[in-house]
Parts: structure tokens; sequence; C-alpha cells
């Protein structure tokens, strides 16, 4: 009987354990808030680190992390320090740049992280070389959650197949079907304009 009782408390403790771990996602911070430990600067991108953030000084460039994710939930938190300031994330996205003054990168996607919501606005998806795809956007919600220059925004990504779905500060900006890449690094694209990033992390199931 004694032995009984000690099977059952081990399977009960080892279904406790299971699902506590089921629970806790793998959350990584892809950004120390230090240094640019982890990211490579390309084509002489303007970013720096100081304060805690992660700061864009106009250039142009990308800055692009070292390793490749495939499904994800990106977070990270930003400001525009100016109006109109212009930048993007990256998802998915290969090694290599266009050969042009920008030189972004030429196989990939890219989320608008412009001050606008005009022209082709905050939160929409931008295909950058990689394969077409389907997406819609909510310009009402859009406009509900903006926050103008100063005040910080937080995005929500989520890439998990051939789907992709943009959260702006809790609302659902953009969703896109037909992803055809499926694996990339994660950047952040410089393009003359004055922001700061912080709180990037990543959630891998």
């Amino acid at each position: 009987m004694k032995l009984m009782r000690h099977i059952l408390l081990f399977i009960c403790c080892f279904a406790i354990a299971c699902t506590a771990n089921d629970a806790s996602p793998n959350i990584r911070q892809l950004f120390n808030g230090n240094n640019l430990d982890g990211w490579q600067i390309i084509n002489n991108g303007q970013f720096s680190v100081s304060d805690g953030v992660l700061k864009i000084n106009r250039g142009t460039g990308w800055l692009r992390s070292d390793d490749t994710f495939d499904d994800f939930i990106l977070r990270m938190e930003f400001r525009f320090l100016e109006d109109g300031a212009n930048s993007g994330i990256f998802v998915r996205t290969g090694p290599t740049s266009a050969d042009d003054d920008n030189g972004w990168p030429n196989n990939g996607y890219q989320i608008q992280c412009m001050d606008t919501l005009s022209g082709t606005p905050l939160g929409h998806l931008i295909p950058y070389g990689a394969p077409p795809f389907e997406s819609t956007s909510d310009i009402e919600a859009l406009t509900r959650v903006y926050k103008p220059a100063g005040e910080w925004h937080l995005y929500e990504i989520r890439a998990h197949g051939e789907t992709l779905s943009v959260r702006l500060n809790g609302e659902i900006i953009t969703t896109a079907t037909k992803i055809e890449n499926r694996t990339g690094h994660i950047g952040i694209q410089g393009e003359l304009g004055l922001l700061e990033f912080r709180k990037i992390e990543i959630e891998q199931s």
C-alpha cells in the first residue's frame, strides 16, 4: 500500500512539473540594455546604446540579429523622437542586403515603424525582396491606439508558419498570410529617423 501511495505521489509530482514547464514560455531577451551583443550593424547604420535604450541616430543600413528564428512572438517598445521619424522591423529576413546607398535587406519582410497614419502607415507589412503575400490592415484600430512622438509604443509581432500578425499597443493592426520565408534574421532599419527601442524580447515554444 505504501509503495502504491509513493508511486501515485511520484506521478502527481511529475504531472505538475510537466504542466509548469509547459506554462513557462521560452522567452529570450534580444537586447540587454548595455550594448549590442547579439547584433551586427550592417552597412554603417547609426545604432548605439545609452541609458538602457537602443538609439537610431538617423543614418540608413540596418541592425541584424546574429541568430535566425522561425516561429516566434517578438515584443519591443519603441518611441519616435521627432514627428515623422522613420524606421522598420525586419523579420524572417535573409543576411544579404541590396547593393545601393541604403543597404537594406533584400530578402525579407518589414513591419513599418514610421510615425504616420497615412501612405504606408505604422504597423503595415512591406515586402523587401521576399515572395508576395496577402495582408489586411485595420486603420481604425491603428488610429485608436496611435501615440504621438515622445510616447512609448508596444509592438507584438507573431510569426507562425505562413501567417504573421502585428499588434500595436494591444490592438491587431495587420494580419498576413501566404508568408513563404519561414525563417530568418530579425532586424531594425535605419531610415534617417531619430528613434529609441527597449525591452526587445522573443518568445518561442
